[in-house]
This record gives structure tokens, sequence and C-alpha cells, in this order.
């Protein structure tokens, strides 16, 4: 079966710069957007979604999650964190991401942090993708394949982010902020979705 069958020819081989590529300038708010879409665009589902936008930067510096910006200019240190931030924001809530982000940051500058994310993260798109390779070849029916592999990647996910939530949780007093904020998300999804 072909690969663009299963839609990943696009993500097979991606990459995302490292620290010491991001340009050392400082950078105002559309072109820090401007920035994440260019590498980031494999992560929006489709064009009328948006991974990343004005707001969403001004929330992440209002809840203290990256550091405000110095005279309304970002600089590579704000895309660092806003790397990592969009690409595990789809699986965990903000403020466990933000908890992630500032254990790490206790053991190592946010340059190493985000060279380490960007190297893990590569690695396990790749056996995602390899394991979809595997799959293409063992099946002969597209439906199949297809449901087979979105099937194990989505308890994958399931399982690895339920992982993620319990380790988080051995933060205990750091993490109770964490459940408190995961309580209102909850709370406004379910107030929305009675209107």
């Amino acid at each position: 079966m072909e690969m663009s069958k299963f839609g990943i020819e696009g993500i097979e081989g991606f990459a995302l710069p490292r620290a010491n590529q991001l340009p050392d300038l400082d950078f105002y708010m559309d072109q820090v957007v401007s920035i994440m879409e260019k590498y980031l665009h494999i992560l929006s589902v489709d064009d009328e979604s948006r991974f990343i936008t004005p707001a969403m930067i001004n929330n992440y510096v209002k809840l203290g999650i990256i550091p405000p910006p110095e005279k309304k200019r970002y600089t590579k240190e704000h895309l660092c964190y806003l790397f990592i931030i969009c690409t595990l924001k789809s699986v965990l809530p903000i403020p466990s991401v933000s908890l992630i982000i500032n254990t790490e940051l206790k053991n190592r500058t946010i340059f190493e942090l985000y060279d380490i994310f960007c190297e893990t993260y590569e690695k396990m798109l790749s056996q995602s993708v390899a394991t979809a390779k595997k799959l293409s070849e063992e099946e002969s029916d597209a439906k199949t394949a297809l449901g087979k592999l979105s099937l194990l990647m989505a308890v994958g996910a399931s399982a690895s982010e339920l992982v993620a939530e319990n380790a988080l949780k051995s933060f205990a007093p750091e993490s109770e902020p964490i459940e408190k904020e995961k309580k209102k998300e909850k709370d406004k999804k379910e107030k929305s979705s009675k209107k």
C-alpha cells in the first residue's frame, strides 16, 4: 500500500530547528506567529484551525508560562518555549506543560531543554512513521490498515498521556494548581456545552 494513503508523506523526516538555528533577533508578535506557523504547519489539522495566535501567546505570558516580552519584542528564548508548548498542548493541558518546562528548567537552560525536546520529538515521530510503514506493508486493504494504524496511535497517545499525567502528580505540592486548572477547564467545557 502507498504511504501517501496513510497521509504521512509530509510527516516523514520532519525536523524542528535547533536552538542555535533560530535567529538571534528580537521579533514582534506577528513575526513570532509567522515563524511558528512556518515550522509547525504539520500541527494544523486543517486550513481553518490555528495552533498559535497572538491571543494564545498573550495568555501564556499572563499565566507566567513564558517570560514577558521586552518592549513588545520576543527573542529566540520565547520561540523555544512556544515550540514546546504548541507541540505538547494537544496531548496535555497547558498547566501540565508548564510544570514539565519549569521542572526541567531547574537543571538546564531553556535552550538545552528545547534541543532535548526536539531530539525526543523527532525520535518518537520517526518510530510512529516506521510503525505506519510496517503496517502498510503487512496490510493489503487500505481501510483495514488505516483503521489499525489510527487505533494503534490513538491508544499509544492515550497511554503515554496517562503515564505523563501520573508522573506529574508526583510533584505533589506543585501539581495542586494543575488539578485546579484542569477542573476550571473541565467546568468551562461543561458550561459551554450546555449552551
